[in-house]
């Protein structure tokens, strides 16, 4: 097994295990025991999933919508666990700096887009980086209003990208997998995990307990 092999092994099959465990932190309490644990492990395994995708970014040439989509989980990823340590702070200069580089690489990534594959259309890495844009706009007008984001939004900012994070790991995946499927099977995952992120924004702004569990946690 060579190394893009191993590469490959690694990505597959850590990518398989966060989605399989990285449900129960979707569907458990939030901020409960059982969410906490689940969500450690899939943080540990979402790291080596990542890694391993940037390292065939750099390394082996793939369609820049399919290094996108790598971008479009990566940045949920850091900036919903940076969220978690904001909960007394609010948003710093480190959430700048993050915000900044993630914008400088959309901005690339839209003047290289290119023609992609048939696999990889570039209609797929502008929606997902128009996503990804505004994500990026969201996290930099968090310093206009850091006291009412903290007391009320911060949890809701977490649970919406980890979401994200979940759905863009799926969508990358069923996309190279079910290639017969594209571009529903690219699309699809997407869309649900639009709908995952709304449904989770109504249930937070209707729950009262699960928002003073989640605020407390």
């Amino acid at each position: 097994m060579d190394a893009h092999q191993l590469n490959v092994a690694s990505h597959v099959g850590t990518g398989a295990l966060a989605l399989l465990i990285g449900l129960v932190p979707l569907f458990s309490r939030k901020g409960g025991p059982l969410h906490r644990w689940s969500g450690r492990a899939t943080v540990g395994l979402g790291a080596v999933v990542l890694a391993s995708a940037v390292i065939a970014d750099v390394l082996f040439d793939p369609p820049a919508p399919l290094v996108a989509a790598t971008l479009s989980a990566g940045y949920q990823y850091l900036s919903g666990l940076r969220t978690l340590a904001l909960k007394r702070a609010g948003p710093g200069w480190p959430d700048v700096a993050l915000a900044l580089t993630g914008l400088g690489l959309v901005t690339l990534l839209g003047l290289h887009m290119g023609s992609g594959t048939a696999s990889w259309p570039p209609a797929i890495g502008y929606a997902t980086i128009g996503f990804i844009a505004t994500v990026i706009v969201y996290d930099l007008s968090r310093h206009l209003w850091i006291g009412l984001w903290r007391r009320q939004v911060r949890p809701l900012d977490h649970g919406v990208k980890m979401i994200g994070f979940y759905f863009a790991m799926l969508s990358a995946r069923a996309g190279n997998l079910l290639e017969q499927w594209q571009p529903l099977s690219q699309v699809l995952p997407s869309a649900i995990g639009m709908v995952a992120m709304v449904g989770f924004v109504v249930w937070y702004s209707l729950n009262p307990i699960g928002r003073r569990e989640m605020a407390a946690a």
